[in-house]
C-alpha cells in the first residue's frame, strides 16, 4: 500500500469537489506527509493502464492521474467519471501481409525480435511500416495508402485540462510537463498519433491520455490550418498464446479552447481496429 496512509488528506476535497489537487512536486508532497514511496514519481502517477491504479484508491472509487512535473490529481469516479478505455477487439479486421521479396537480411533481423524488451515497441512500429501495416490503415481512413513519417520523441507542453462532471459543469485544471509521441503518420489533411504499447498480455483499458495529449501537439494545425488528428493505439500483446497487433483508430479530436476535455467519451468511437498475426508475417522465414 502506497495511498493508504494519506486518504484522510484527499477526503474533504474529494467528498466537497469530487477531486483533490496537489499542484507542488510529488517530492514535496512526501516529505509534507511522510509518505513511504520508494519509486520514481512516474511509478505511482503515470499509469498507462487502469488496472496499475492501486487497490487503496480503487477501493475508494478514486484514481490518480498526472498533471506534469510531479502535479497530481485523485478523481472521484462516482463524479468525475474515469478516463480509462475499455476496449473491444471482437469487430477486429484481419490484415493479410504480403510477403516481401527483398530485403532478406532486414526481414530475418524482424523475424527475431525480442518482445520481452521494452524496445520492441519501436522495432514493431518499424516493422509495421515495412510490411505495410500503416498503409492499410491509411487506406481504411483515407482511400489510399500514401503517407509520410512525421515528427516523433518528447516535448513539454502547457494546456487546460477539462473534465465531465456526472452533475454540474466540466472542472478546468492544467497540464504542464513532458509529452511523449511514439510515431506519427501523415497524409495531406491528416495526422494519425500514435501510441505504442508491447505487453505480454492485456493492455485493453489504457488511459486515454496515453492518445489525447500528444495528439494536442498539433493543436495550431487544427486550429488555423484544417489538419485533422486521429488517435492511434498500437498494441502488441498475446492472443490465444499468439503475438498479435493490434492497431486502434479513433475518431478526430476536438479541443476546447486549445485544450482537451479528457473524460469525453464521444471521442473514443473507433473508426477501425485493425489485427494482424505476428508470427505469421513473412512465415516461410525461419
Amino acid at each position: 500500500m502506497v495511498w493508504e496512509q494519506v486518504l484522510k488528506v484527499f477526503r474533504d476535497s474529494i467528498e466537497n469537489d469530487g477531486y483533490y489537487r496537489w499542484d507542488q512536486s510529488f517530492q514535496a508532497f512526501k516529505r509534507e506527509h511522510n509518505l513511504e514511496a520508494k519509486q520514481r514519481a512516474p511509478q505511482y502517477l503515470s499509469l498507462d493502464f487502469y488496472s496499475k491504479q492501486r487497490s487503496e484508491l480503487t477501493n475508494q472509487k478514486w484514481y490518480v492521474l498526472r498533471l506534469g512535473q510531479g502535479n497530481f490529481g485523485i478523481f472521484d469516479e462516482t463524479k468525475i467519471p474515469k478516463p480509462y478505455l475499455n476496449l473491444d477487439i471482437s469487430t477486429a479486421e484481419n490484415i493479410e501481409i504480403d510477403p516481401k521479396k527483398s530485403h532478406i537480411h532486414m526481414r530475418r533481423a524482424f523475424k527475431s525480435l525480442d518482445y520481452s524488451l521494452k524496445s520492441a515497441e519501436n522495432s514493431l512500429l518499424e516493422l509495421s511500416r515495412f510490411y505495410g501495416i500503416f498503409g492499410s490503415m491509411v487506406s481504411a481512413i483515407d482511400g489510399s495508402s500514401e503517407y509520410q513519417v512525421g515528427p516523433r520523441g518528447l516535448s513539454t507542453q502547457r494546456f487546460d485540462l477539462y473534465f465531465k462532471q456526472i452533475e454540474g459543469e466540466p472542472i478546468k485544471l492544467e497540464y504542464n510537463g513532458q509529452v511523449e509521441l511514439d510515431y506519427s503518420v501523415w497524409t495531406e489533411n491528416r495526422v494519425f498519433v500514435v501510441e505504442a504499447k508491447s505487453i505480454t498480455r492485456y493492455g485493453l483499458d489504457i488511459g486515454w491520455h496515453k492518445m489525447a495529449f500528444p495528439s494536442r501537439r498539433f493543436v495550431t494545425q487544427v486550429v488555423e490550418n484544417g489538419l485533422k488528428v486521429n488517435p492511434v493505439y498500437f498494441l502488441r500483446t498475446r492472443i490465444e498464446g499468439k503475438h498479435t497487433i493490434l492497431v486502434f483508430v479513433f475518431t478526430e479530436m476536438k479541443f476546447k479552447d486549445r485544450g482537451i476535455v479528457l473524460n469525453d467519451e464521444d471521442r473514443w468511437e473507433l473508426l477501425k481496429v485493425l489485427r494482424v498475426g505476428i508470427d505469421d508475417i513473412d512465415s516461410q522465414l525461419r
